[in-house]
């Protein structure tokens, strides 16, 4: 087995105590929630997996009939991708079940996620329904090697299921192919993009990269109508979820001849940079009308950098998550617009897959997607701040 170091944590459900986000964690911050203990996960699961199904690629999903490739061709949103069948059936195991959470990193937003798992696990009956494992990679730089590492861990553990977001579906793929021969099936989460030949994990949890860009262009076409309006954007690493925000943003101004984007940076998904760059971007272009960053710490960092230049009320600000902190800097009137991608849904949806498929021996979608929702200063008052923590929930 490789050896790797990598945080490694179990989660007590029945035990555990409210937790909130660590929204002053930027992206690439390595570290796991403080609230949960610290205990190796070196446990057996309870049960052991079932009979491992055959493994063979299955034939690709037939073509979409004319009048639905048209609606492909919409930029607003991301493809509809024609996806292989998975190789795993449903099965029906006994409670409680093991179930490994492994994230490419921890952050403000997979941290509401894990509150979203924990919080339906409880609904479910709490330990007689699942024990909870929380494995992450200890580098956002590393996380893609030290993910193969864990995988391949946790499938000698035997768990039961494995929650797995990741920056790279192609280089995981074979460690998911031996979960599936060894029975244990993958829901993927929060990913942006789907390989058409990957028939090994069940399904994915998430939600529309692009349209969630989109839906800020969309705001800043209706917020400045025709004036004409210079644009910078703060981006995140290249790859595929920072392809995805910016090409839908793009679709949405394109043809508004009224929109100029004069700068376009990476800053590396965190607030510090977000503010380096900004103060850049302001530098070369202090005339600018709109800055978007590509996730809300970036925008957070920019707003920084506009206020020093006292340049709050000239530039519109526009963040993409929701997180804590953005909600706290639209609702004190810095930034303007937001888009929540209801993360804490996300972790409800996975546990219900994971019961639906697992437990009650039943067929899940192949993409579940939650909904997107716009907020800025004139509706970020309705947003249920319950979705930034953890809360102790009943069983059902």
């Amino acid at each position: 087995m490789k050896k790797s170091v990598y945080l490694m944590m179990a989660i007590a459900i029945l035990v555990l105590t409210a937790c909130g986000p660590t929204s002053n964690q930027a992206p690439a911050a390595p570290a796991a929630p403080t609230s949960a203990p610290a205990v190796a996960a070196t446990e057996a699961p309870a049960a052991a997996p079932t009979e491992a199904p055959a493994v063979k690629p299955t034939e690709p999903a037939a073509a979409a009939p004319a009048e639905a490739s048209a609606a492909k061709e919409d930029c607003s949103t991301m493809p509809a991708p024609k996806l292989m069948d998975t190789v795993l059936k449903p099965t029906a195991k006994s409670t409680p079940i093991t179930i490994a959470y492994v994230p490419n990193v921890m952050n403000t937003h997979y941290q509401m996620v894990l509150n979203g798992i924990k919080e339906q696990i409880e609904r479910y009956g709490g330990e007689k329904f699942a024990k909870l494992l929380l494995q992450v990679p200890t580098s956002n730089t590393t996380s893609i090697k030290e993910q193969g590492d864990i995988l391949e861990n946790m499938v000698q553990q035997k768990v039961d299921v494995i929650l797995l977001a990741t920056e790279s579906e192609e280089a995981e793929m074979p460690y998911m192919k031996a979960a599936a021969e060894a029975g244990i099936p993958v829901f993927l989460f929060n990913m942006a993009e789907l390989r058409p030949d990957d028939p090994y994990y069940v399904s994915m949890i998430g939600y529309d990269q692009k349209n969630a860009g989109y839906l800020i262009g969309e705001w800043a076409v209706k917020h400045f109508g025709d004036k004409p309006t210079k644009v910078a954007i703060l981006e995140g690493f290249p790859g595929v979820v920072n392809s995805m925000r910016l090409d839908g943003f793009k679709c949405a101004i394109e043809g508004k001849s009224n929109f100029n984007i004069v700068a376009s940076q990476v800053a590396d998904w965190t607030r510090a940079q977000g503010q380096a760059v900004a103060e850049n971007i302001l530098t070369a272009n202090p005339d600018i009308n709109f800055m978007f960053g590509l996730y809300d710490e970036m925008s957070l960092g920019a707003i920084t950098a506009i206020k020093e230049r006292k340049l709050l009320d000239q530039i519109a600000v526009a963040g993409y998550d929701n997180t804590k902190d953005a909600n706290a800097s639209i609702k004190a009137g810095e930034m303007m617009v937001t888009v929540d991608t209801a993360a804490k849904e996300m972790g409800i949806n996975l546990i219900k897959s994971v019961k639906t498929f697992v437990v009650d021996n039943k067929p899940v979608d192949r993409i579940v997607n939650s909904k997107l929702v716009v907020y800025d200063q004139s509706n970020i008052g309705t947003f249920d701040e319950e979705n930034y923590i953890y809360v102790t929930r009943q069983p059902e």
